[in-house]
C-alpha cells in the first residue's frame, strides 16, 4: 500500500509540475518536494523563487535517519534557496552503506530529470562524509554526465565517502575551486582533511585551487564536528559565510 503524500509535499509536486529549467517559466514561490527515488537513491530538490542563479548539491553526513532528510540543514539550504540557489539534496542511504556514491549519482540523476537541462554554476557542499563524498562526486560527475562541480565546499571532512571502494579522484576537472572548512575542536575533522588533502595531491591536484579555513570557538560558540547544524548566527558566520564567499568568487568568475 502507498503512503499518502502530506499537502506541503503534495503543494509542491503541483508548483513544479511543467516547470522544469528545460524552458518552463520560472516559478513565483520558493518550493521543495522530496524525496524523488527510492530509499538511498532518493533526492530532495529545493527550487528557488524566479530564475536560479547557481546549483548547490548538498551532501550531507552519515548519521541516523534523520540525516537523510534535510531537516539538520534545512536552515542552511532556506539561506542558499533565497539566495537563487537551486539545492539537490540526494539521500544516499537510509541506513549504513559502505557503498554510496553510486545511490548519490542517482539520486542527482532523478533530480536533473525533473529540472531538465540547466547552464548555471555548480557547487557541491558537504559535511563529514558527505564532504568526501562531495568530492569524490566531482571526480564521478563528468563520465556520468552529471552537473560538475565549478567548486566544493568540504566542511569537517573525513578521509572517504565511498568507504567500499576507493575512488580515483584523476578526473576532476581542472580549474575546480576547492574550500576545505574545519571546526578547530574537530580532531576527526583535522585527520580527515589531512588524508582527503593527500589523495588529492596523489591526484594531481592543483595546491593552488586549495583554499583552507578554520572554524574557531569564541564566547558560548564551540566550533566542533557537530556546530555546522546550528543555525545560531556564530554558526552562520563560521560555515555558512565562507561558503557564501565561494560561491560569489565563482559568481565573479563566471
Amino acid at each position: 500500500m502507498r503512503a499518502a503524500l502530506p499537502p506541503v509535499v503534495l503543494a509542491a509536486l503541483l508548483l513544479l509540475t511543467g516547470c522544469g529549467g528545460g524552458g518552463g517559466s520560472a516559478p513565483a514561490k520558493a518550493s521543495v518536494v522530496g524525496p524523488i527515488g527510492k530509499g538511498g537513491e532518493g533526492v530532495y530538490l529545493f527550487r528557488p523563487a524566479g530564475e536560479p542563479k547557481r546549483m548547490v548539491i548538498f551532501f550531507h553526513g552519515q548519521g541516523g535517519p534523520e540525516e537523510t532528510t534535510p531537516a539538520n540543514h534545512r536552515a542552511w539550504i532556506d539561506h542558499l534557496v533565497r539566495r537563487g540557489a537551486i539545492v539537490l539534496y540526494p539521500r544516499y542511504e537510509t541506513s549504513y552503506s559502505g557503498a554510496v556514491l553510486d545511490n548519490a549519482t542517482t539520486g542527482v540523476r532523478t533530480a536533473m530529470r525533473r529540472l531538465g537541462p540547466q547552464e548555471l554554476p555548480v557547487v557541491a557542499l558537504g559535511y563529514s562524509r558527505g564532504a568526501a563524498l562531495a568530492v569524490e562526486y566531482a571526480a564521478a560527475a563528468p563520465r556520468a554526465h552529471l552537473p560538475v562541480p565549478d567548486a566544493i565546499e568540504s566542511v569537517n571532512p573525513v578521509p572517504y565517502g565511498e568507504q567500499a571502494r576507493i575512488v580515483d579522484l584523476r578526473p576532476i576537472r581542472r580549474g575546480t575551486k576547492l574550500s576545505v572548512l574545519v571546526s578547530e575542536e574537530d580532531p576527526i575533522a583535522t585527520d580527515g582533511m589531512t588524508l582527503l588533502l593527500d589523495r588529492l595531491r596523489q591526484s594531481g591536484f592543483s595546491p593552488d585551487d586549495v583554499q583552507l579555513h578554520v572554524a574557531r570557538s569564541h564566547g558560548g560558540f564551540t566550533a566542533d564536528h557537530l556546530a555546522p547544524l546550528s543555525s545560531s548566527a556564530p554558526a552562520r558566520a563560521a560555515y555558512w559565510a565562507p561558503t557564501d564567499a565561494l560561491i560569489a568568487r565563482l559568481s565573479r568568475a563566471g
